[in-house]
């Protein structure tokens, strides 16, 4: 089963973006044992004027800065959806 959510959210928020991608751990992602069966994270940020950054991580290693990331990214989803729908 595969899950995704994006963010992209207006200029004048950038910031509060860039400074959430920034303080998660990139350089700290460490190549993991898998667990059978586990849920796997696939993150990935890109803004203009940098590179990509992407992480893969274990479901219990989705902590901290990551967990707010992904937690804002989904919020952030969640809002834009909801406000496509045509009321009914």
């Amino acid at each position: 089963m595969t899950r995704r959510w994006s963010a992209q959210p207006p200029a004048a928020e950038a910031s509060e973006w860039i400074s959430l991608i920034d303080r998660c751990p990139w350089s700290e992602v460490a190549e993991g044992e898998r667990v059978p069966d586990g849920f796997v994270w696939i993150i990935r940020a890109t803004w203009s004027g940098t590179d990509p950054r992407e992480a893969e991580l274990p479901d219990g290693e989705v902590v901290g800065a990551w967990r707010e990331l992904v937690d804002a990214v989904r919020d952030w989803n969640r809002r834009s959806v909801a406000t496509d729908r045509p009321d009914r």
